[in-house]
């Protein structure tokens, strides 16, 4: 298997610190919770004023951050009446600042979200900005009137505007304080959130269950006890009498309220735990140059049902609690010059926000490098080996982007690939990226590469130079939308090798 030490560090980490940033946002959120003209299983709410105590109109709160058990920073919630000049309402300021261990390299995330709600709670605009060791990302968003609001994104390259029209009482839903312990003992609440950065609805459920002691600080302490669901992902969080927040926990990270003379003194104390092997798959076998297989069985626990993982080169065998799944390395055949049918293939030749298929720079370099040549797989080959030689394979934490990788001229496993599927969509040559997991030494990482059709269709990884795949990629989503899809498992799945077979 070609590639450095630089580029596994990157494939290991990629997708984990997308899902670490959004839940800090979220956990944010969840520091007060948020009511939705309520989907009530049992206990209907009719008002937001009977639930929200008087002390807590004004908050300031710190907690410290584990990764497991180790400390890897902290986070800091604010919430105050808006000065006059600004109108009736409540300021809310969150800052989180982590450092990440990642296979011995500390990688900072810095993350500011501020917010002011008009004095019924409902939002009028937000700020939320997040840089990361070479990316930032800033976003804002502002009420225009009761259910339309313009959004503005701002990436290294790019700025993007638009007007987003979302009912109020899903807005208003994410930004309403209220206090859980009003939530009854042994009772359940569904309930929706709208966010408005990712524009993504998210279903949220809310189990009390009931008071009981547990040790802050080795300190026992009375709480309420809450679980909760996160779009199928599962937590807890742990209120005092007064429905304050004084710890949570959600895939393998946790929230401790701190006074905040204890908590400075630990920032400077990095973890010992790593991010990438704390997420990491264990596989039941060991194998020795996986990029020579070209079969591999394997069985999966801890994935929901409902996914649909049937590939062109991944076979379901068996679906009873369990998933068992055949994957081939396919080899392209000699094949005529590829000629499309261009309505077939519509959905992997245009773009998204993600994948740039139609800037004038990206074209003029994609046709550069191909030049004369007709050949799909020869065409594949070339952009592959340009990006291999001109963009720096190193962890880059980012929400991918095509236009933004060519800029930065760097990324790990997601940039890269993001790269290659502009690419190859702007000189006409269908295209998707993969999510799923690699194995390397021992464990499966979660990971991303390409899938194209050159005649047929074939499997071809960017960041590992593998131009065929090897069956160790076990597909699990299509497009790079899908990848909050993994706080559903995150921490659960197990894979098994059942059978495997070299070229």
């Amino acid at each position: 298997m070609e590639g450095t030490g630089e580029v596994r560090l990157g494939r290991r980490y990629k997708f984990v610190l997308i899902i670490v940033a959004s839940w800090f946002f979220l956990s944010f959120l969840f520091l007060f919770y948020l009511e939705d003209p309520f989907e009530l299983r049992i206990y209907k709410i009719k008002k937001f004023s009977s639930l929200i105590p008087p002390d807590l109109l004004i908050q300031d709160s710190w907690y410290s951050v584990y990764l497991g058990d180790s400390f890897i920073g902290y986070t800091h919630f604010l919430m105050k009446i808006l000065e006059a000049k600004r109108g009736k309402g409540y300021l809310l300021k969150n800052e989180s600042r982590l450092k990440i261990p990642v296979l011995g390299v500390i990688q900072p995330i810095n993350l500011d979200v501020k917010i002011e709600l008009g004095d019924n709670y409902s939002l009028n605009e937000a700020d939320l900005g997040l840089k990361a060791k070479s990316y930032s990302l800033e976003g804002k968003l502002k009420k225009i009137n009761k259910d339309e609001f313009y959004l503005t994104v701002k990436t290294p390259v790019q700025i993007v505007n638009k007007k987003i029209n979302v009912p109020e009482e899903l807005i208003t839903s994410i930004f309403a304080p209220i206090s859980l312990n009003y939530i009854p003992p042994k009772k359940k609440i569904s309930l929706s959130f709208f966010d408005p950065f990712l524009e993504k609805k998210i279903k949220m459920l809310l189990r009390n269950k009931g008071k009981r002691r547990i040790k802050i600080r080795d300190k026992e302490q009375e709480v309420w006890e809450i679980e909760f669901h996160l779009d199928g992902a599962k937590g807890k969080i742990f209120t005092d009498s007064q429905g304050i927040v004084v710890k949570q926990e959600f895939l393998g990270f946790k929230f401790v309220k701190e006074d905040v003379g204890s908590l400075f003194p630990r920032i400077e104390k990095f973890a010992s735990s790593d991010l990438a092997d704390y997420f990491s798959v264990p596989s039941s076998l060991s194998l020795s140059h996986p990029e020579k297989l070209s079969y591999l069985k394997v069985k999966l626990k801890g994935l929901p049902c409902e996914y649909n993982l049937e590939f062109f080169n991944q076979k379901v065998i068996k679906k009873d609690g369990e998933v068992i799944l055949e994957i081939f390395k396919k080899q392209p055949r000699n094949l005529p010059l590829l000629s499309l049918d261009q309505d077939r293939f519509k959905e992997y030749l245009t773009g998204d926000n993600f994948i740039v298929k139609d800037s004038p720079k990206l074209k003029k370099i994609a046709v550069s490098v191909v030049g004369e040549e007709k050949d799909a797989f020869n065409v594949v080959k070339k952009l592959s080996g340009w990006i291999n030689k001109n963009i720096k394979k190193i962890p880059t934490f980012s929400l991918p982007n095509t236009l933004d990788v060519l800029k930065m001229k760097q990324g790990d496993c997601g940039e890269i690939s993001a790269l290659l599927v502009g690419f190859l969509r702007s000189v006409g040559i269908p295209s998707w990226v993969n999510i799923g997991l690699v194995y390397q030494k021992g464990r499966f990482f979660y990971h991303a590469w390409v899938s194209c059709f050159v005649g047929e269709w074939i499997d071809t990884d960017p960041a590992l130079n593998q131009l065929i795949a090897d069956p160790t990629h076990i597909k699990l989503f299509k497009g790079l939308k899908n990848q909050f899809e993994l706080f559903k498992f995150l921490g659960s799945l197990q894979i098994e090798i059942m059978e495997f077979r070299y070229d």
